[in-house]
């Protein structure tokens, strides 16, 4: 029972957090009414020091009201699948990898799975215009969120904190 409540409390907070770096950690996208964020660090690290479906609840809620509070309910569709996608397999992928030192290789594959998503939305939205103007900024995102939840997990790794996933 205390770890369940435990690892709802954290992926609360860890959905709030998720909010806060959409939401106030951003950069409009010029060419689209998307933007580069960084919580996308915070679902990965949920996602690999929680769980992957706590790293993808986090993700879901706290991004798709980044996106409601910046006006882009427009890709909140596509935002649910992306950070479910992005989560699960870069949380069990994580897991599966035994070799801590390439464990962290997890963390951008499972980033990359936003692209390929919110291409689709551009797509939609704009056409192979669209894609072509606004995919390099997701690229930029996934590269400097997976550095962030990188780092966070090497310095984690440093002190006595051991991940959920671990107990």
């Amino acid at each position: 029972m205390k770890n369940s409540v435990r690892r709802m409390t954290l992926t609360g907070i860890m959905a709030a957090l998720t909010f806060v770096a959409t939401a106030f950690i951003h950069i409009n996208i010029p060419a689209s009414t998307g933007y580069v964020n960084l919580g996308d660090a915070v679902i990965l690290f949920t996602a690999v020091f929680i769980d992957p479906f706590a790293g993808a609840l986090a993700g879901i809620i706290g991004a798709v009201l980044g996106d409601l509070y910046l006006g882009a309910g427009m890709y909140v569709p596509f935002t649910i699948f992306a950070k479910l996608f992005e989560a699960v397999v870069a949380g069990y992928l994580f897991k599966a990898i035994k070799n801590k030192k390439a464990q962290s290789l997890a963390i951008p594959v499972g980033a990359l799975l936003i692209v390929p998503v919110y291409a689709l939305a551009y797509w939609i939205f704009g056409g192979w215009s669209l894609v072509l103007a606004s995919s390099p900024f997701d690229l930029i995102q996934v590269a400097v969120s997976s550095a962030v939840s990188i780092a966070l997990v090497l310095v984690l790794r440093k002190t006595r904190i051991k991940s959920l996933s671990e107990e």
